[in-house]
């Protein structure tokens, strides 16, 4: 039994774009004689803290076989690692409202560290993979509150 994630259109899409963000900064720098560089670079850090905030820490291509979790980060472009369940502590859930509604985040955790993430919010098939996930390892519960979440994270 394998079951893979599969992303959902839209979120990836805007993600796509919003990659492309700095490179248009930078043509509207070059071509603009009244540009100051300070609009190219504040682009560059937007962009940059989004990618390495928001997609190495939620985004993950994963597959999950018999035995293990293979977690592949930045939706599929960075390194594999596998974790076996057996080495796992179990899950949490976190719930988060948006402008698009509500989506579920499940952090995986090995020795009380957050190492997988499984969005609802990117991740078409979300309900499948933490059928999975609930069939092979423990239910931690939900997060609860803001101080709970900033905590959390901080210790990922």
């Amino acid at each position: 039994m394998s079951i893979k994630s599969k992303f959902k259109f839209w979120p990836i899409f805007l993600i796509s774009i919003l990659s492309f963000f700095p490179f248009l900064a930078i043509y509207i720098y070059i071509t603009s004689p009244t540009e100051s560089v300070a609009f190219p670079l504040v682009v560059f850090i937007i962009v940059a803290y989004f990618w390495f905030a928001l997609v190495r820490t939620r985004v993950h291509k994963v597959i999950i076989e018999k035995n293990n979790i293979i977690v592949k980060r930045y939706y599929g472009l960075g390194r594999s690692a596998a974790y076996s369940f057996s080495k796992l502590d179990g899950f949490v859930v976190l719930f988060e409202s948006g402008k698009l509604g509500i989506s579920e985040s499940l952090f995986i955790l090995e020795k009380g560290k957050r190492v997988v993430c499984v969005c609802s919010y990117y991740l078409s098939n979300f309900n499948n993979l933490k059928l999975v996930l609930k069939e092979n390892l423990t239910d931690l519960g939900e997060i609860k509150g803001h101080d709970n979440i900033s905590d959390f994270l901080k210790k990922s």
